[in-house]
């Protein structure tokens, strides 16, 4: 039989010469057939990179723009990515981030609007108060000028607090502190304000439990709430602090008997400069001893809050018994 030689293939013999390989085809390949296949291969392989570099760069590139809309003042951008893979985790941390940011921006700049409200009323009064020289009674000048710059002092100092207590909770000296003791000295050391409004403080608990913390924060928490409660309590009626252990916290609870608040406007009385009566005279404080007891009470990742208890407001602190001391959230 004869083998049309662009069929036959033959492998050069062994090296004994006994063996030698041959194939014969019974078609002539194609060449463009491999050219083809190589080509399909090719543009499936680039689909793929495309559609992987497009899933990549896609998010990417929309996380690139959100940055720069958040970066040019723009607090409300978020990404929002439904993504499960890395690029999402970073995506939705991102959105995190920026809630806290925003929170925290629009907290400070309504404070600024709050302190300069607060500081023009005094800063009028003494205005007025120069002009008073100039008439006979210049002794009730020297008084309200004294009044007004000790009320300014006050305030400075309360903000400048406000402002050590959300600082860097590392930079805190932590130690353990005994509650039962603290709430006591405070109590003590509150006689004059409790006999000048003619109340007097209950200190009661059947427990002593004793937190990881910052003595001088924790007692500045809670002597803020008891001094608002002495403020606002009504003349011959008591004021009850309970100190007890509630699971895994130890709670503190400073009950006044006055008239409470309004119960839309429990969660706002932690802000700085909230007053529940407009009307009241700016000389009942600085409004701001609620917001400090928070923000302490924030450093040593407690909680606090506020109820009414018909009658009167129950302001109750919770500090964890055991914590990883000196993380802030």
């Amino acid at each position: 039989m004869s083998i049309p030689h662009e069929l036959l293939f033959q492998h050069p013999a062994s090296a004994d010469d006994r063996y030698r390989w041959i194939a014969i085809l019974n078609t002539v390949p194609d060449p463009w057939i491999f050219v083809a296949t190589y080509v399909a291969i090719g543009m499936i392989l680039l689909g793929f990179g495309w559609s992987l570099v497009k899933d990549i760069a896609s998010p990417i590139h929309a996380m690139h723009l959100t940055l720069d809309r958040f970066g040019h003042g723009e607090l409300s951008a978020r990404i929002r990515s439904r993504r499960r893979d890395e690029i999402g985790g970073l995506a939705r941390r991102f959105d995190v981030m920026a809630e806290r940011i925003e929170v925290l921006v629009t907290a400070e700049r309504r404070l600024l609007q709050d302190i300069a409200h607060e500081l023009r009323s005094p800063l009028a009064r003494l205005s007025m108060t120069v002009g008073m020289f100039d008439l006979e009674n210049r002794d009730l000048a020297l008084s309200r000028m004294r009044r007004e710059i000790t009320r300014l002092s006050e305030m400075v100092s309360t903000l400048l607090e406000m402002t050590r207590a959300e600082g860097d909770p590392a930079a805190h000296h932590f130690e353990q502190v005994a509650l039962a003791d603290v709430c006591q000295e405070i109590v003590d050391d509150c006689g004059v304000e409790s006999s000048a409004r003619q109340t007097r403080v209950n200190v009661a608990g059947r427990s002593r439990p004793v937190v990881p913390g910052n003595r001088e924060l924790i007692r500045r928490a809670v002597e803020n709430v008891i001094l608002n409660a002495i403020r606002y309590s009504p003349p011959g009626l008591p004021i009850d602090v309970t100190v007890e252990c509630d699971g895994g916290s130890a709670r503190i609870s400073v009950r006044d008997y006055g008239r409470g608040v309004p119960d839309d406007m429990l969660a706002r009385i932690f802000q700085p400069f909230f007053r529940v009566d407009e009307s009241r005279s700016h000389h009942d404080g600085t409004g701001l001893g609620l917001a400090i007891a928070q923000r302490a009470v924030r450093v040593h990742q407690g909680r606090i809050d506020a109820r009414n208890a018909e009658p009167g407001l129950i302001v109750a602190i919770e500090l964890p018994l055991s914590a990883n001391v000196g993380a802030h959230t």
